[in-house]
């Protein structure tokens, strides 16, 4: 039987793993790590770079955006205000406010604020995410406007399926039933009782944070756009480093107590992760997903019961989780389109460290070496096609290309913009904008507003002018700026 590795020999253990990692994959800048064991944070350290042109290092104090990650704050959140009497999780929301006010309430009757945060609604809205989470080109009332006019059933029911919907609802019903915003309240209840003194949800109040990188060659990984603070939203919407991390998982580790200071009441933080929903995934994972709860993911690693929720964004990925019963909790934060992989691994690799599994630590650095770089070279791969199939095209522009330029909305989206500069087509909308490339079909432009996920712009002429677009689905018209 192998005999323990002792705590020192583990941090430089698994710091010599995560350096291992940035070299095999090289294109990653920047990597941070915290794992928590028992009453309190074992490892805590920034790996590699915080921002490629800049040069500055990553830390254990670095903020990196954690995506959906954030949902498990938000379900914590969620439990607490149930436990204090502010809301009841097996209410109706059509009876809370906004939605007891829209004339067009119907589809909202019969779904609980619980239904809400565990994905089981049955309902969800095609406008939202776009507007929320990566546009950020709209006012309080569109958003009201959108959620009562376009809200509709899935067709699975009320089964489980996994969006963004539930938390924009739960942030709503806060603003308007309690006259709370879910940022303000995770700041009262949460960072500022718990020490995480950087955590925010104010992209505009973070000064030492990760930038997201894009890229998958080496030379050509560059820094993509940085999210707004119109685009941080209550389903992916908080930046963190691992200190903090290490703080939150330190609650569920030790019954909702931090430094021996009781935070949360211990039910709050069992009630937080029981499971709420059948999840039903047959995707074969290293982490599998069974239940869900507020926020939560609960499964299992190497048989191990593992609560975790992860996290991915243009330039970024997180991985949160604990294993109750063993008392150990990991956080990896990476700041590159591709990090969820990396990021699992590391995680992987700590637990098994941990948990004295040293016939699973062979594995995982044999792992190292074959399948994250197998992994990286059949993405270059497919990424080498798809550049040559986008460099063979040819425009099919039937007006001079001064015509395509103008400003286009659209009253459920908003507005899109194309300019000419140096002779290529700029698109921009919201916080979003990107370089548009030739489509073989008249009239026609491919962009990526979001990397990686192309989608067309169609011009549509009348009478000799392009006054209008397709984009999404949906119609722009041509309007004037003054």
């Amino acid at each position: 039987m192998a005999l323990p590795i002792v705590a020192q020999d583990k941090s430089q253990q698994l710091e010599k793993f995560v350096n291992q990692t940035l070299e095999e994959i090289d294109i990653i800048p920047g990597v941070s790590v915290a794992v928590v064991k028992d009453d309190g944070i074992v490892f805590t350290k920034g790996f590699g770079l915080s921002n490629l042109e800049t040069g500055e290092k990553a830390t254990e104090k670095t903020n990196f955006y954690i995506a959906s990650s954030t949902k498990a704050f938000n379900g914590l959140l969620a439990t607490e205000l149930a436990a204090e009497g502010r809301l009841d999780l097996n209410r109706d929301i059509s009876t809370y406010k906004p939605f007891s006010e829209f004339e067009n309430r119907e589809v909202f009757e019969g779904v609980s604020v619980q239904d809400l945060l565990s994905h089981t609604s049955g309902i969800d809205n095609p406008y939202l995410s776009f507007l929320l989470a990566y546009s950020g080109d709209y006012t309080d009332e569109r958003i009201l406007k959108v959620t009562e006019q376009f809200t509709e059933k899935n067709e699975n029911g009320k089964a489980f399926e996994y969006t963004n919907f539930g938390y924009y609802m739960f942030a709503l019903l806060l603003k308007y039933e309690l006259g709370e915003d879910w940022r303000e309240l995770l700041d009262q209840k949460l960072f500022t009782p718990c020490q995480m003194d950087r955590a925010t949800a104010y992209v505009s109040e973070s000064e030492n944070r990760a930038a997201p990188h894009i890229g998958l060659f080496p030379g050509k990984v560059e820094v993509a756009k940085f999210k707004t603070d119109k685009t941080m939203h209550a389903a992916g919407g908080l930046l963190l480093n691992a200190e903090d991390a290490g703080n939150f998982l330190s609650l569920y580790l030790n019954d909702g107590k931090l430094k021996d200071a009781q935070i949360f009441e211990d039910n709050v933080i069992l009630e937080s992760y029981a499971p709420k929903a059948d999840q039903n995934d047959d995707e074969k994972r290293e982490f599998t997903r069974i239940k869900y709860g507020n926020g939560w993911n609960i499964g299992t690693y190497n048989d191990d019961k593992v609560v975790f929720h992860f996290g991915g964004y243009t330039g970024f990925a997180s991985h949160i989780s604990f294993m109750p019963e063993q008392k150990i909790g990991v956080a990896v934060f990476v700041n590159h389109e591709i990090g969820m992989p990396v990021a699992n691994m590391i995680a992987e690799y700590a637990y098994d460290l941990y948990n004295d599994n040293s016939t699973e630590l062979a594995r995982h650095e044999k792992m190292l070496k074959k399948k994250l770089p197998s992994m990286l070279e059949g993405i270059q791969k497919g990424q080498i096609k798809h550049e040559e199939k986008m460099a063979a095209r040819q425009w099919q522009l039937k007006f001079p290309k001064e015509n395509y330029s103008g400003t286009f909305r659209n009253e459920n989206f908003g507005t899109v913009k194309v300019w000419l500069e140096d002779e290529e087509f700029w698109v921009s909308c919201g916080n979003m904008e990107t370089v548009a490339t030739a489509f073989p079909e008249d009239n026609c432009m491919r962009v990526e507003l979001v990397p990686r996920s192309g989608t067309i712009i169609q011009f549509l002429s009348e009478d000799g002018d392009l006054n209008k677009i397709n984009w999404r689905g949906e119609i722009f018209t041509r309007i004037k700026i003054e």
